[in-house]
């Protein structure tokens, strides 16, 4: 069985979703007793060294380096153990190791150019394909996703392998319940929200939706992305309607699912729409948009709309709001959906994908 070598440069940044992603396909890896999985990255204080698994950080050294990370992947990661099978598990690995298998979530830099920095989209739109290219194998989290890597050219279709992600790791959380009192909240009496002002997250058209309700008892909270401040300065004003909570910690975030009356998620796109699928988990209900992966992740389990259809939004939320025999039936079928969603089934999958390539030789 071959060795697996974690790029784990992510270990260096605030956990963001492919992080997460990253660091729970990682321990579901070293789950398995047969499977030596190492981790190397810049050197450094690892950022939120407290919420990571110690048994991620027990296998992670350092590659000391004065360069800065991506430049590090680039020049220096490309030399360690150049036996291993590297793992790149965040949209990015060095571009001259063949001998990688790295998971590239989801084209958006490319359709999605307007959330993305100037000098982010230049060196992506350079970078990913040429990895996607090079690397032995290409992993994604949705067909959603593999369909547009295709498109944008950044991966060969017969190296494209669909993945999944996990979900469950939301059920190890310790929920702090005391979240609700800090913002005023109660059991079942709001609809979160989460995400960023990133553009394709549609925050804005919430937002809009949820302030023409003619029944607005339970607020829209966002959690996640800026302070009200932020917010405020791209057009959603905390109100009496809205709460912007900014961001939370993982324990508080499980509270706010397991209390929240529904979630509601209307991005453009997604490559996978990891939120959607930890609300169903703890038992939230859904209500998602119609944009890239949701409908895939969600299928059957959710109430679907177009991301563009505020007066959709407005009166899901009032529906949602007064009627019980909904709200039971989403929180039911959303618990059946998740259970496909497991970091161990996620990890099997890569084991195989990499005994395969070692097979081939």
């Amino acid at each position: 069985m071959a060795d697996l070598l974690l790029n784990a440069r992510f270990l260096m940044r605030p956990m963001t979703g492919v992080d997460r992603v990253a660091t729970e396909l990682a321990c579901a890896l070293l789950a398995d007793p047969a499977r030596v999985l190492r981790a190397r990255h810049p050197g450094g204080k690892i950022a939120q060294a407290a919420d990571r698994p110690a048994a991620l950080l027990d296998v992670a050294t350092p590659l000391p380096s004065a360069l800065p990370g991506p430049v590090w992947e680039q020049l220096v990661l490309p030399r360690a153990r150049p036996g291993d099978w590297l793992l790149s598990l965040c949209n990015m690995g060095p571009v001259r190791r063949a001998r990688q298998i790295v998971m590239i979530h989801d084209a958006q830099v490319f359709s999605q150019p307007q959330s993305y920095r100037r000098a982010f989209r230049r060196w992506y739109r350079l970078a990913q394909p040429r990895v996607g290219h090079r690397a032995a194998r290409v992993l994604t989290v949705s067909e959603h996703s593999r369909r547009e890597l295709i498109r944008f050219g950044i991966a060969p279709p017969d190296r494209i392998s669909v993945v999944p992600n996990g979900a469950d790791h939301v059920l190890r959380l310790a929920p702090d319940h005391a979240v609700l009192a800090r913002h005023g909240l109660t059991s079942g009496g709001y609809l979160l929200a989460i995400g960023s002002l990133a553009p394709h997250k549609n925050l804005p058209m919430l937002a809009a939706a949820a302030r023409a309700r003619r029944d607005a008892r339970l607020p829209l909270v966002i959690a996640g992305g800026g302070n009200a401040r932020v917010f405020g300065d791209a057009g959603i004003a905390a109100c009496d309607d809205i709460r912007i909570l900014g961001r939370v910690s993982d324990s508080e975030l499980r509270a706010l699912y397991d209390h929240a009356r529904a979630l509601l998620f209307p991005s453009q796109t997604e490559g996978f729409g990891l939120p959607a699928a930890e609300a169903m988990t703890c038992g939230c209900p859904v209500i998602a948009s119609t944009g890239g992966a949701i409908p895939e992740i969600c299928d059957g389990a959710a109430i679907l709309l177009n991301p563009a259809d505020r007066e959709g939004w407005t009166d899901a939320m009032m529906r949602i709001a007064r009627d019980d025999a909904l709200h039971s039936r989403l929180t039911e079928e959303g618990s059946l959906r998740a259970r496909r969603y497991t970091w161990a089934a996620a990890a099997t999958a890569v084991s195989e994908i990499i005994d395969a390539l070692e097979a081939q030789g």
